[in-house]
């Protein structure tokens, strides 16, 4: 109930803004975007490519892009690459728009470790020592559908594109495995899953 409250004021907040900006105009915009999204669509860091095929009032377009994710500070956290497409639309004065969308995002986690093991053996009364390496591998490969909901600026006649958006996780059933030295520990499908405080940024140019 919480989130759909908090959805619910934002569709109204951007309904009434859009009534102050003249909204539904059909200015023609520059049909391609190129930017990279923080988060968002992509999960991670993302970049993108936009084509509109729709220009007139409420813009259509379709997105796709592939992204890449890695936190800096902690190494034993997983990676993730990840693809995305999205279905665009947006709609507004000259200058600022509201745009929605619907996307699909497949992510591939991963996480892989070495750890030492120490060995002692006895040669002719002598105790010896060697190492050997143990690999541990996570894995987390599937699907989720991202909406969107959000601002956007852009001019029709090219140049900076900026997006700020609400863009909530909805993840399909996901498969993780576990693996010790390439023999598999355990594998399970986790059901269908949410996350809902989510968000992206954008920031790129679009041109003709």
């Amino acid at each position: 109930m919480k989130t759909v409250s908090i959805l619910s004021t934002a569709i109204f907040g951007l309904i009434s803004f859009s009534s102050k900006a003249q909204f539904f105009t059909n200015t023609v915009f520059n049909r391609k975007a190129a930017y990279m999204e923080v988060f968002g669509t992509g999960i991670g860091a993302t970049l993108n490519y936009e084509y509109l095929h729709v220009d007139n009032g409420i813009k259509q377009g379709i997105k796709g892009g592939a992204g890449y994710s890695v936190d800096l500070f902690d190494s034993n956290l997983p990676r993730i690459i990840s693809g995305n497409l999205e279905y665009i639309t947006f709609a507004g004065s000259r200058q600022q728009q509201i745009e929605a969308g619907l996307g699909l995002t497949f992510q591939y986690k991963y996480y892989s470790k070495i750890s030492q093991e120490t060995v002692y053996y006895i040669i002719n009364s002598d105790t010896l020592t060697t190492y050997k390496d143990h690999t541990y591998k996570y894995k987390r490969v599937g699907p989720s559908i991202v909406p969107r909901i959000g601002y956007r600026y852009q001019t029709p006649d090219g140049g900076l594109v900026l997006r700020i958006a609400y863009t909530p996780l909805l993840y399909f059933i996901n498969t993780e495995k576990e693996f010790y030295d390439g023999v598999l520990l355990s594998k399970k499908s986790i059901p269908f899953q949410t996350k809902m405080a989510w968000g992206g940024i954008s920031i790129g140019f679009s041109f003709y």
